[in-house]
């Protein structure tokens, strides 16, 4: 080899070798950072002319099967993690059968007040009792639909904060597609690029299902698993959300999860927060409803003192039951004026009933009998209820605190399980693409000796060279 190839060699060698020092010193200082991806330097040998090159080719250690893997478990778990958080603030409100809160508790307490009424007609406080009970039951039923309301009012500005978010992260992606272009393969340029394309693109998969795909220039695709397209390239299809009925598009097509006809989102944050709005929340305001017309109806049916049209003891806002106006009942459930404690007080119609002309009999108590009996007469509960059409009402507010107790029970399972799942799997792909410090550090010893070897062919060269020059 003649003096000039070994100096070029040398030389190549050195600049190698710095590429190889940079990249273990950007792994040791981000071993730390979330997301981060280890890099690896490939080195090929090649000769032009008379000389040898030695190129470096800068490559990020991605396992494209565990970050498939990772963000599909990911986008699981955040939407059950979302049903579990939306459910836990609703159902802590709702109470619990036993603990003394829950509908079903305020329903026992106003049963076994109007038990007490039956013994005790002529007793004012019995009477006013029974009222008082009364009054929280229909407080109990309004604040849980309260409770309810302000939940979907939270789940759509929570689909309003995702949806944005996700249109910010796709036009990233759209520009990073095109910074992209301009970096060389095997560049520390290229490698930065990618590193920022698949934060956005782990991102993105917790707020949707997703498949991506590269082109032959890295340019970055993104599909939901339903095949609905959400940038190509360059184009990105804007994602809006309708509060009115939870519809969401991806530019013309929906893509509205759990809808019929359609092939919608699966996993992430906006398919639990759609679950949520468009299936459990409507489920549990069913319930509340059809419980608040059991006791509106079960009163007036029993109520041998109504005429057509009046209200009994539980009132839609004291108007009697009208079964057009169904929807949002239980939030306008209110104890008729006459013997509301801030009323009229007339405590006396809890034994005459509630249109009663005059006071009747002290000792009588055949109208709270028919009340109470009223109590065992099947509900007929709407099927969208999901609670039998044979439940009592003395019993669907039982089971209305339970169904929706074991859906939120259901849905902390589900997250739980699927937080393992994802924890597993982010953990081997971390380990897969992560950082080993002692790795990084017996690489940056063999790259001093390397330095060092190159270097000495450099002095060496240098040293003959001047021999040469003297000996002329």
């Amino acid at each position: 080899m003649s003096l000039t190839g070994a100096l070029n060699t040398a030389s190549s060698g050195l600049r190698t070798t710095q590429t190889l020092s940079s990249v273990a010193a950007d792994n040791v200082a981000n071993a730390l950072t979330p997301g981060y991806t280890r890099r690896s330097v490939s080195v090929v040998s090649t000769v032009t002319g008379q000389h040898g090159v030695t190129i470096a080719d800068i490559r990020r250690d991605v396992d494209a099967s565990l970050q498939r893997m990772s963000r599909l478990e990911t986008g699981k778990m955040v939407r059950y993690q979302v049903l579990d958080e939306g459910l836990s603030r609703y159902t802590a409100f709702l109470g619990q059968p036993g603990d003394g809160t829950s509908p079903a508790d305020k329903f026992s307490a106003f049963q076994n007040s109007l038990t007490t009424l039956v013994n005790l007609p002529s007793s004012h406080g019995a009477q006013a009792g029974a009222v008082l009970s009364a009054e929280e039951l229909a407080q109990s039923v309004r604040g849980a639909a309260t409770s309810l309301g302000t939940t979907l009012s939270e789940v759509d500005m929570e689909m309003r904060y995702e949806v944005a978010d996700l249109n910010q992260a796709l036009y990233q992606l759209k520009d990073l597609n095109a910074k992209r272009q301009a970096f060389e393969p095997g560049t520390a340029g290229a490698a930065d690029m990618g590193e920022k394309i698949d934060g956005l693109l782990d991102q993105i998969s917790g707020i949707v299902d997703t498949r991506v795909s590269f082109s032959s220039t890295g340019s970055v695709s993104v599909y939901t698993i339903g095949g609905a397209a959400l940038i190509e390239g360059q184009t990105v299809q804007d994602v809006t959300f309708n509060p009115g009925d939870g519809t969401l598009m991806a530019g013309q097509q929906d893509i509205t999860p759990f809808k019929d006809g359609v092939r919608g989102l699966q996993h992430g944050s906006l398919a639990g927060l759609s679950e949520l709005k468009r299936s459990v929340i409507p489920k549990f305001n069913a319930q509340l409803d059809e419980y608040a017309r059991g006791l509106i109806q079960s009163f007036e049916s029993s109520d041998t003192s109504l005429a057509p049209g009046d209200a009994g003891l539980f009132t839609d806002n004291g108007a009697a039951f009208d079964p057009l106006n169904l929807t949002g009942l239980a939030s306008r459930l209110q104890v008729n004026e006459k013997v509301s404690l801030n009323g009229d007080a007339e405590v006396w119609r809890m034994r005459d009933g509630l249109s009663a002309t005059a006071e009747g009999p002290a000792s009588d108590s055949t109208q709270i009998a028919a009340f109470v009996s009223g109590f065992n007469a099947a509900m007929g509960a709407s099927a969208n209820t999901g609670i039998a059409t044979s439940v009592t009402l003395q019993d669907f507010a039982a089971e209305m605190t339970t169904s929706q107790s074991t859906e939120r029970v259901r849905a902390q399972n589900n997250f739980s399980a699927a937080k393992t799942a994802a924890e597993m799997v982010n953990g081997t792909r971390s380990n897969a693409e992560g950082v080993n410090i002692d790795d990084e550090m017996q690489r940056l010893m063999l790259i001093e000796q390397s330095y060092a070897a190159n270097s000495r062919v450099l002095t060496t060269v240098s040293n003959m060279i001047d021999t040469l020059i003297a000996a002329v």
